[in-house]
C-alpha cells in the first residue's frame, strides 16, 4: 500500500512540475493513442471483411463470364474500398500530425521552463532564486521527456499501421485481379 501511495505522490509531483504544457501533452497523447487503437481495430475489421468479400466474389463467379460480371466485381471492390477501407486510410494523416505535435509540445514546455528559469535568474526579490531556477529546469525536462515519450512509440505504431494498410491495399487488388483472371479463364 505504501508503494502505491509513493507512486501516487510521485505522479502528482511530476504533473505539478510539468506545468500546463504537460497537460496539453497528456491530451494530445490521449487523442493520438485513441486514434491509433481505433485505426488498428478498424484495420483488423477490414481484413476480416476482405475474406467475406472474397467469398462473395467467389459466388459471383459461378455463372458464365461476361462484362456484367466484371463490372459487379469491380463495383464490389470499389464500394468496399470507399466504404470500409477509406475509414482507416483517412485517419493516418491525423495520426501523423499528432505524432509530430507531441515533441513540438515538449519543445513548447522546454521554452516555458526556460522562461521560468531565466525569470528566476533575473529575480532579485526572491530570497532563494535557485528554487525558481530548479523548478523551471524541471518543467523543461519533464515536458521534453513527455513529448518524446509520446512521439517515439506513436511513430513506430504509425509506421506499422501504414505498412499494414499498404499490405491490405495490395491484398485487395490481388484478390480483384485474381477473380477477374479466373473469370476470363486465364491462369493466375
Amino acid at each position: 500500500m505504501q508503494i502505491l501511495e509513493q507512486l501516487y505522490s510521485e505522479i502528482q509531483l511530476v504533473l505539478i512540475q510539468g506545468g500546463p504544457v504537460l497537460w496539453v501533452i497528456i491530451v494530445v497523447s490521449a487523442i493520438l493513442y485513441g486514434l491509433i487503437i481505433s485505426t488498428w481495430t478498424g484495420l483488423h475489421k477490414v481484413k476480416k471483411e476482405i475474406e467475406i468479400l472474397n467469398c462473395s466474389l467467389d459466388e459471383d463467379m459461378q455463372g458464365d463470364w461476361d462484362f456484367d460480371h466484371v463490372k459487379v466485381i469491380a463495383a464490389d471492390v470499389a464500394i468496399f474500398e470507399l466504404d470500409r477501407f477509406s475509414w482507416v486510410k483517412r485517419r493516418i494523416p491525423m495520426i501523423a500530425v499528432l505524432v509530430a505535435a507531441a515533441p513540438l509540445s515538449g519543445l513548447l514546455g522546454t521554452v516555458f521552463g526556460m522562461f521560468v528559469t531565466f525569470s528566476g535568474l533575473a529575480s532579485q526579490a526572491s530570497a532563494k532564486p535557485i528554487d525558481t531556477i530548479s523548478a523551471g529546469i524541471s518543467s523543461a525536462m519533464i515536458t521534453t521527456q513527455a513529448g518524446l515519450f509520446i512521439a517515439i512509440p506513436g511513430a513506430i505504431l504509425l509506421a506499422i499501421i501504414r505498412s499494414q494498410t499498404r499490405g491490405v491495399e495490395g491484398h485487395l487488388e490481388q484478390k480483384m485481379y485474381h477473380h477477374m483472371s479466373e473469370m476470363r479463364g486465364e491462369p493466375s
